[in-house]
């Protein structure tokens, strides 16, 4: 099977490189949760009862990408979240991240979507219901009260899990609301419980997209490890991406998507799938990033402003 891989990986078998561009990385302005000692979390938590909990993965992101891209993208876009609800005067905690998440679309113990690559990792669904429910418990004990969900990982199953997760919670902690953020595009192939998801209105944009990456042959409607997610990498965490990404070859996204369904990595070798890579780039990155967060935080705002 390795040998299978040899092709796109040698393009990309240099270690992470800086990829310097004009546009500064992402600085996180945080600290998050995870970067505060327990008096500072005391004096944070007296301030606010709203949390942003930025939900990962550990999935192949193809030969170019960590496999914990999507949990780098989550709290990297929560830290801009927060920050232009700061200056709205509403302050947040960004949370922790449990890095894990569901790669499988048929079942539980399927090989299929991006866990049959190797490094993929994935949960049953009811563990993954689980672990966020007691997480989420344990925050309502440490005084949150308001959470927003947010997963870098857009898989339909992990998606329709962490709805699941969302509703559970709500409706078992008391004193706890928990939303899970979601873009309208994946909502469209969803079907979820309206009350525990806040819309992101064209959250991912394929329009705005198109016109900053261009397309491939086919159209574009999945953003995986493609010139999308690699721009919001070299924004947020240049030093992660491997050089040599913008010569991969092109995978659509019904290449990506026919792939994942029949479970066989022949069909998709680079396991990327959605827009070109040629284009990617800091500047692109930091765009989609801006555009994101004020579709996040009019979501939330939905929520706040009434309080």
């Amino acid at each position: 099977m390795l040998a299978m891989y040899s092709a796109v990986a040698t393009l990309c078998s240099a270690p992470a490189a800086t990829n310097a561009e004009q546009v500064p990385a992402h600085q996180v302005a945080g600290p998050t949760m995870l970067d505060m000692t327990w008096p500072d979390f005391a004096k944070a938590v007296a301030t606010t009862d709203i949390m942003l909990v930025p939900v990962g993965s550990i999935e192949e992101h193809g030969p170019h990408l960590p496999l914990d891209s999507d949990a780098i993208g989550a709290v990297h876009q929560l830290v801009t979240v927060q920050a232009v609800l700061r200056e709205r005067g509403i302050d947040t905690i960004v949370g922790p991240t449990t890095n894990i998440g569901i790669t499988n679309e048929a079942a539980d113990a399927s090989r299929d979507g991006t866990y049959m690559y190797p490094g993929s990792l994935t949960l049953p669904v009811d563990t993954f219901v689980r672990l966020y429910v007691d997480l989420l418990r344990s925050l309502r004990a440490n005084g949150i009260r308001t959470v927003f969900m947010y997963s870098g990982h857009l898989g339909g199953r992990h998606l329709t899990a962490v709805a699941r997760a969302a509703t559970e919670a709500s409706a078992t902690i008391p004193g706890l609301r928990v939303y899970a953020l979601i873009d309208t595009e994946r909502l469209e192939r969803l079907s979820l419980p309206t009350s525990a998801v806040l819309a992101i209105e064209r959250g991912l944009n394929f329009e705005m997209l198109r016109q900053l990456l261009g397309d491939g042959s086919e159209p574009s409607v999945s953003t995986h490890a493609d010139g999308w997610e690699t721009s919001l990498l070299l924004y947020y965490r240049p030093d992660v991406v491997r050089p040599g990404y913008a010569h991969l070859p092109q995978a659509s996204s019904a290449q990506f998507f026919a792939a994942g369904e029949a479970g066989d990595t022949s069909k998709n070798p680079s396991g990327i799938g959605g827009f070109p890579l040629r284009k990617a780039s800091a500047e692109v990155g930091r765009q989609i990033d801006s555009y994101r967060a004020g579709r996040i935080v009019a979501a939330i705002l939905k929520i706040l402003e009434p309080r």
